[in-house]
C-alpha cells in the first residue's frame, strides 16, 4: 500500500511541479449567465495518503467540493488564500513537513482563520492524542476506517453550527472593529443592570475629535484601521471586564463599575496611545461620563448625555473627560428652549441692533461702528450673543437673523443721514452659511438701493474660518461682494488656521485681529513679535487693522507702538444702542469712511536726518515710522539719522555708503526682508560685517539670543526706554573703539 501511494503522490507531482496541491471539483455545477458556479461548500482535506484523501473525496463529492492538501504547510497555505471559501477541515494528526498538531497551533495564532472548524481523522488511538488535538482547537474526531454517513453528518452539524454562530456575530458585534454592535451593548448593558441591581456602573463614551479629517487626508482604510486601534484601547483601558460598543461612526462606549478616581491622566494616556498610530497629524480624542443613577432611563438616552458631556469639550485644550451634570442639563432645556421661541422672537423684532464704536489709534476720532445683535426677551431680559448665536448656526436659523440685522441696520443708517448726521460706517456679520447663498450679492445691493445707503460705508464681517473651511468657494462669493464696492473685514483674524501667506490672495479690505488671541499670545515669548509682523504684513499688503476687545491701556500703547490702524473694544465703550451711538457720534469727530492704503512696494529710498555737527550716521531699519521717529528723537544731536523702512533698501544704503555708516538699530520683523535675514547677510559679507548692529524688537529671550548667536552686538526692546537705548549705543561703540585700538596696537608690536 506504501508503495503505491508513494507512486501516485509521484505521478501528481509530475502533472504539477509548482505545487502538491491537488484540487479536484466535483462535477455537479449549474450554468448562470453563461458563468460554470459550484453549488458546493468547500472542504479541505488535508492527508500525506493520497488513498485517504481519494476515499474522503469519493465520500463527500455529492455534496462538496472538495481540496486536498498533502500537508500541514499546504493547509495552511490554502486557509490564508481562501479564508473565506472553505467551510471546514478535515485534518490528519501524522504528515510530513507538518504535522496535525503543528498545523492546529499556527491556525490558532492567526485570527483569520482560527475559526475555521478542523476534524482529526486518524488512525492513533488513545485519548491523549484526541486530548492534546482538542487542547490546539480541533472541533471533533473521526476514526478509520471511514463510515460515510457519519462523515456526512458530522460536517453538516459542524458547519451549520460555525454559520450560525458568524451571523450571531455579525448582529452582535461590529464587523470592523469586533466590539458589540450599538443595539446589542445596549442589550447587554441592560442584562447586567438587571442582574446587579445594587451595583453603580458608569458610560464611559469616546470621540476622536475631527474624524472625518483622518478620512479625508489619508482614506477610509487608514481612518478604519485607528478605528480599530480605539476600539482596543477603549476595551483594555478601562476595565478587563467591561463591556465595549461601537455607538456611532467614532463614538466607543463602554460600561465599567462606577469609580470616583477618574482623572485627566488616566484618559491622556489613552489619547498618547491613539497618537503613536503612524500618521502625520495630531489625534485627540476626548471621553464623556455618565454615571448611571437613574435605570429607567433609555440605553440610548444615557450614551447620549455621555456624548454631550465630550461634546462640552471639543474645544478645551489640556481637558480630557468630563462628566455629564445639571449644567450641562440646563444647558440642553436652555438650548430647546431658545428653538422654541426664535421664531415668534423674530417676528416680535425682539432682537435689537446695538453699536460698538471704532476708533482712529492715532486720532482717536470715530471712526465706525459694528452692529451686535440683543435679544431683549420679554421674560429672561437681555440676552448676549454667545448663548444663542452658536445654536443658530447650528439649526441654520442664523440665516434669517442676518438678513434682519442687515435690513435693520441700513434702516438706522437711512435715519441717521436724514437727521443730517455725518455719513458713517457700520460693519455687519455674515456668517459663512450666508456666504454659500449664491443671492447674497443681490440681496446686500437690493438692502443698499432701498435706503439710499453708499455700499462703501456697509462694512461685511466674515470670520476666517470660513476662509479656511472651503477657500475656493468662500473667496470666490467674497470676491463678487468686493466687486460690488463693500468693504470686506476678515473677523477673529488668529483664532483660525489661515496661512499668512493666503492673505495675498483674500479680497479682503481690513484685518480684525482678536485680542482674546494677543492677549494669550503676549504673555509667550516671540509673541508681541508675533503681533507687530502680522501688522507689518497687513500694512505690506494694503490692508487696514482693527485690534478688537482692546481693554487695557498697556494694549493701547503697545498697539500704538506697532503703527496699528484701529481699534474696537471696552477700554473705549462697550456695546450701547442706537439712542447712545447717536448722541456718541453728535459730540464726536467723525473720520471719514476707512479706506484701504496701497500696498508698500520698497523705494529704495532713504529718509535722512542731517545734524551738521556729525557726520556720523545711524542707521534705523524699521517698517514702523513711528518707532523710527521715536529712535531718532533720541540719537538726534549725536548722528546724523538715516531710516529705511524695509531689508532691502537698507542694504543698499549700507554698501553705498559704508564708510559713513557707524551703527545700526534693526528691527527683526519686517515684511519683505527681516531683520535676522539682513543680519545674515551683512554677517556674511567681509566689508558690512565690521558694521556694530544693535537688533530691536518687542520679542523675548529666544529671538535675542538667536539674534545675539548670528553676530550681533546687542539688543534693544520695545517699548524703547530712552537712556537704556543711549546706554547700549554708548557700551556698542566703546567696545569697537576699544577693538579698534587694540587691533592698532597689536599692528605696532608686529612692525
Amino acid at each position: 500500500m506504501g508503495q503505491i501511494s508513494t507512486n501516485v503522490n509521484k505521478s501528481i507531482k509530475d502533472k504539477n511541479n509548482t505545487t502538491q496541491l491537488a484540487l479536484t471539483k466535483n462535477r455537479k455545477k449549474y450554468s448562470s449567465g453563461g458563468r460554470v458556479v459550484s453549488t458546493f461548500k468547500k472542504v479541505l482535506v488535508v492527508d500525506d495518503n493520497i488513498i485517504n484523501r481519494r476515499l474522503l473525496e469519493k465520500i463527500l463529492q455529492d455534496q462538496y467540493t472538495v481540496i486536498q492538501a498533502n500537508n500541514g504547510q499546504e493547509a495552511l497555505d490554502v486557509l490564508l488564500a481562501e479564508e473565506h471559501e472553505i467551510s471546514v477541515v478535515l485534518l490528519d494528526i501524522v504528515m510530513p513537513v507538518m504535522d496535525g498538531y503543528e498545523f492546529l497551533a499556527k491556525r490558532q495564532e492567526d485570527s483569520k482563520i482560527s475559526n475555521i472548524p478542523v476534524v482529526v481523522t486518524t488512525q492513533k488511538e488513545g485519548e491523549a492524542s484526541e486530548i492534546k488535538a482538542l487542547k490546539l482547537g480541533a472541533n471533533d474526531f473521526l476514526p478509520k476506517p471511514y463510515n460515510g454517513e457519519i462523515i456526512k453528518h458530522r460536517l453538516a452539524n459542524i458547519i451549520t453550527l460555525r454559520e450560525s454562530a458568524a451571523f450571531l456575530r455579525t448582529i452582535e458585534h461590529d464587523e470592523l472593529t469586533g466590539v458589540y454592535s450599538k443595539n446589542f451593548f445596549y442589550k447587554k448593558v441592560s442584562e447586567v443592570l438587571r442582574e446587579h441591581p445594587h451595583k453603580e456602573y458608569d458610560i464611559i463614551v469616546s470621540d476622536i475629535v475631527n474624524f472625518k479629517l483622518i478620512n479625508d487626508t489619508y482614506g477610509t482604510k487608514i481612518g478604519d484601521n485607528l478605528l480599530c486601534k480605539m476600539a482596543n484601547i477603549m476595551s483594555g483601558l478601562m476595565s478587563k471586564t467591561a463591556l465595549c460598543g461601537r455607538i456611532g461612526a467614532d463614538f466607543f462606549a463602554v460600561l465599567r463599575e462606577h469609580s470616583d478616581e477618574y482623572n485627566e491622566h488616566i484618559f491622556a494616556k489613552a489619547d498618547t496611545e491613539l497618537n503613536s498610530y503612524p500618521v502625520e497629524m495630531n489625534l485627540t480624542v476626548r471621553f464623556g461620563v455618565y454615571t448611571l443613577v437613574d435605570r429607567k432611563i433609555e440605553m440610548g438616552t444615557i450614551c447620549d448625555r455621555a456624548v454631550l458631556a465630550v461634546e462640552s469639550i471639543k474645544e478645551a485644550y489640556g481637558s480630557y473627560f468630563a462628566y455629564y451634570d445639571d449644567a450641562i442639563r440646563q444647558k440642553l432645556l436652555k438650548e430647546q428652549r431658545i428653538n422654541d421661541s426664535m421664531e415668534m422672537a423674530l417676528k416680535n423684532k425682539e432682537f435689537v441692533v446695538y453699536f460698538q464704536p471704532k476708533y482712529n489709534l492715532r486720532s482717536e476720532n470715530l471712526a465706525g461702528a459694528e452692529a451686535l445683535v440683543r435679544w431683549l426677551h420679554p421674560v429672561n431680559g437681555i440676552i448676549y450673543p454667545n448663548d444663542f448665536i452658536p445654536l443658530f448656526e447650528k439649526n441654520g436659523f442664523i440665516t434669517k437673523l442676518d438678513s434682519y440685522v442687515w435690513e435693520e441696520t441700513c434702516k438706522i443708517m437711512r435715519k441717521w443721514l436724514d437727521a443730517g448726521l455725518p455719513p458713517i460706517s457700520v460693519s455687519v456679520n455674515v456668517s459663512r452659511i450666508d456666504v454659500y447663498n449664491k443671492e447674497l450679492p443681490k440681496l446686500l445691493l437690493d438692502l443698499t438701493k432701498k435706503y439710499g445707503i453708499a455700499t462703501k460705508y456697509l462694512h461685511l464681517e466674515i470670520t476666517e474660518t470660513a476662509y479656511t473651511e472651503n477657500p475656493n468657494q468662500i473667496i470666490d462669493a467674497v470676491r463678487h461682494l468686493s466687486d460690488a464696492g463693500f468693504m470686506i473685514e476678515m473677523d477673529d483674524f488668529g483664532t483660525g488656521y489661515s496661512s499668512l501667506n493666503m492673505l495675498s490672495d483674500l479680497p479682503i479690505d481690513i484685518l480684525k485681529l482678536d485680542m482674546k488671541f494677543i492677549k494669550n499670545e503676549m504673555q509667550k515669548n516671540g509673541s508681541k513679535n508675533i503681533l507687530s509682523f502680522i501688522i507689518s504684513l497687513a500694512k505690506w499688503l494694503g490692508l487696514l487693522v482693527i485690534a478688537e476687545g482692546v481693554e487695557t491701556r498697556e494694549q493701547i500703547e503697545r498697539l500704538h507702538s506697532m503703527d496699528c490702524n484701529y481699534v474696537q473694544g471696552y477700554y473705549y465703550a462697550r456695546p450701547m444702542p442706537e439712542k447712545e451711538f447717536v448722541a456718541l457720534i453728535e459730540k464726536s469727530v467723525v473720520e471719514k469712511e476707512m479706506r484701504r492704503p496701497a500696498c508698500i512696494i520698497p523705494t529704495e529710498q532713504v529718509k535722512v536726518r542731517k545734524n551738521v555737527r556729525h557726520e556720523d550716521v545711524m542707521l534705523l531699519v524699521d517698517d514702523v515710522e513711528l518707532n523710527r521717529a521715536i529712535l531718532a528723537e533720541v540719537f538726534k544731536n549725536d548722528y546724523t539719522i538715516v531710516e529705511a523702512d524695509n531689508g532691502i533698501t537698507a542694504l543698499k544704503y549700507l554698501r553705498e555708503n559704508l564708510s559713513k555708516v557707524k551703527i545700526v538699530l534693526l528691527d527683526l520683523i519686517m515684511p519683505i526682508m527681516d531683520g535676522f535675514e539682513v543680519l545674515s547677510k551683512m554677517k556674511a559679507s567681509q566689508k558690512l560685517k565690521l558694521v556694530p548692529v544693535i537688533v530691536t524688537s518687542q520679542t523675548g529671550a529666544e529671538m535675542e539670543i538667536k539674534a545675539l548667536c548670528m553676530g550681533a552686538d546687542d539688543f534693544i526692546g520695545k517699548p524703547y526706554v530712552e537712556q537704556l537705548c543711549r546706554k547700549r549705543v554708548e557700551n556698542v561703540m566703546a567696545a569697537v573703539s576699544k577693538n579698534k585700538q587694540i587691533n592698532q596696537s597689536s599692528k605696532k608690536c608686529i612692525f
